[in-house]
């Protein structure tokens, strides 16, 4: 662990390159999975998209990781269908759960395909009652899951919620950020030059950013990334 300023949120964790930040999460994914199977039966975790769970999903695959007792879910989709390559569920199911023994009941996707806000009521009902753990990454724009700076999801109670995104010209389901601070743990995987300036200024306190209303994450973040963070 990497102790940063008391204004940055949370713990660091910083790794040479995007490969070596997923390899890191993936194994702590792997740890995390056991010890919640020990602990209560079963580790609920909700996935998330981009680029470096990409790579977390390739070095899972290889990780000794009970399975039979992970329920996965996600904690944002774009409105689109399950085999649209957009979607977050899509991605999952080619980069991991087609290698996974996970009994197909124990993956609980987003429907965006139908109705936003059915689906995100709908979607609400199948949760469990505390997330082990929320993957989620960071934009450019400081944006987490599907909660856009500027956006009325910023503000909506509950556990999911339908948010739309003028930026993107689009509807995005997305958790709260009640439903995201509920969770035991929380996990921001952040890799590439283009998030320096946002951390960068996480890092001074400065900026409102979605991203800071995350309370207590643990950021696994490559060199590029971090590259503007305060010294320790």
């Amino acid at each position: 662990m990497t102790p940063q300023p008391d204004l940055f949120p949370g713990e660091v964790e910083v790794y040479q390159t995007p490969q070596a930040t997923a390899e890191a999460a993936a194994t702590a994914f792997a740890a995390a999975a056991r010890q919640a199977v020990a602990a209560r039966g079963a580790f609920h975790v909700a996935l998330s998209g981009g680029s470096t769970p990409k790579l977390m999903y390739s070095a899972l695959r290889e990780l000794d990781v009970p399975w039979a007792q992970v329920h996965i879910y996600f904690s944002d989709e774009r409105t689109v269908g399950p085999g649209d390559a957009q979607s977050n569920y899509h991605t999952a199911k080619v980069g991991l759960l087609d290698f996974v023994p996970i009994p197909p009941n124990q993956i609980h996707r987003m429907e965006g395909e139908r109705d936003p806000a059915e689906a995100a009521r709908d979607y609400a009902a199948v949760l469990p009652p505390q997330l082990d753990l929320v993957l989620l990454g960071m934009g450019d724009d400081g944006h987490t899951a599907s909660l856009f700076p500027g956006t009325a999801g910023l503000e909506l109670g509950g556990r999911v919620i339908a948010n739309e995104v003028p930026q993107q010209h689009t509807w995005r389901l997305s958790f709260t950020f009640g439903e995201i601070n509920a969770a035991r743990e929380r996990w921001l995987l952040v890799t590439g030059a283009a998030k320096a300036p946002v951390l960068a200024e996480i890092g001074r306190g400065e900026g409102e950013y979605p991203v800071r209303r995350v309370t207590g994450p643990v950021w696994f973040l490559d060199a590029a990334a971090a590259q503007h963070l305060p010294p320790t």
